[in-house]
């Protein structure tokens, strides 16, 4: 496989991986919140920073995760 081509399938990779973990981490993180701490009552300033910045870092998890794993996936193998 080209260089190219895995630099491509490897990007692919992370944005699908960064966009499933900033949706899974952030909505858990929302729904812990909502479920376990503060249910419909007013939510305090500053869970309107930390839910996003949890989220965030689910998208880089996510993203880091899944490009290395097809980067290393698509790498050439070598018997020896």
């Amino acid at each position: 496989m080209s260089r190219w081509a895995r630099i491509v399938l490897t990007t692919l990779a992370a944005l699908i991986g960064g966009w499933g973990g900033m949706i899974v981490v952030g909505g858990g993180a929302a729904g812990i919140g909502w479920i376990f701490l503060f249910g419909d009552d007013p939510w305090p300033r500053w869970s309107e920073i930390v839910i996003p910045l949890v989220a965030f870092a689910g998208a880089i998890a996510g993203a880091a995760s899944f490009g290395l794993a097809v980067w290393r996936a698509t790498g050439k193998h070598r018997d020896g």
